[in-house]
């Protein structure tokens, strides 16, 4: 049991009342061109396409109300999901395919439930949702982004006014924390994304307003944009297994 504010709140409780966005509409650019004919979700990390792992992980917390945000190649990522999910009740919303993250979440704000997760579709991390939970409920009059640590792939010189080397570190993590996604917010927020036109907007002003906190991510992390990610990815994922 979570307990906030002298309330016991069950994790399962909470996921009653939950649901999870999968951004998946985007072209994958970097990715060309394997992204000509297959849409990043569907590119394959293994034996499992991206949007594979990132359901597996879902339902592994038992997570049941899960909504795909498409637009580009809607069509394969539709056929797809109701073929290897058809007794899963997923549903796959086609967002457009130019659309902005706002613009998605938006379209889809009357299908989901009283709070929501929003999470990457070429994103993979290990994330403990049911810890997730308990922080946002510990912060409920804020907008949780989940964040993971940057390390550096260059050895870093600390170096004096002299030019002189002072320290050396190989590959060191950085005190610089990224957005992973998996933002889980209570959906009373979507009068407030009213007021902006790009979701980049919305998080540059809620974060200078103070109106964020973040769930730092200490496990894994995949996150893949570009054919040397993905190469990369390759070997990562053997870790998720």
């Amino acid at each position: 049991m979570i307990k906030t504010n002298n309330i016991n709140i069950s994790a399962s409780k909470f996921k009653e009342n939950l649901s999870v966005i999968i951004l998946a509409g985007g072209k994958g650019e970097r990715l060309r061109p394997l992204t000509h004919k297959t849409p990043k979700p569907l590119i394959k990390i293994g034996n499992k396409t991206l949007l594979e792992h990132i359901i597996r992980h879902l339902f592994n917390y038992n997570i049941k109300n899960i909504i795909i945000a498409t637009g580009y190649k809607h069509k394969l990522i539709k056929e797809f999901v109701n073929k290897k999910y058809k007794n899963n009740n997923l549903v796959v919303c086609n967002t457009g395919i130019s659309s902005d993250i706002l613009t998605r979440i938006k379209k889809i704000s009357t299908r989901t439930k009283k709070y929501i997760i929003v999470c990457y579709g070429d994103t993979l991390i290990d994330i403990n949702i049911d810890k997730l939970i308990k922080f946002y409920l510990k912060n409920k009059n804020k907008m949780i982004m989940s964040s993971y640590q940057l390390n550096s792939d260059f050895g870093i010189l600390a170096i004096n006014k002299n030019n002189l080397i002072t320290k050396f570190e190989e590959k060191p993590k950085l005190n610089i924390w990224f957005n992973v996604g998996y933002i889980l917010f209570s959906s009373k927020k979507f009068e407030y994304f009213n007021k902006f036109k790009t979701f980049k907007d919305m998080l540059k002003f809620s974060a200078k307003q103070k109106l964020m906190k973040t769930f730092k991510h200490y496990g894994k992390h995949i996150t893949i944009n570009t054919l040397t990610e993905l190469d990369k990815a390759k070997q990562l994922i053997k870790k998720f297994n």
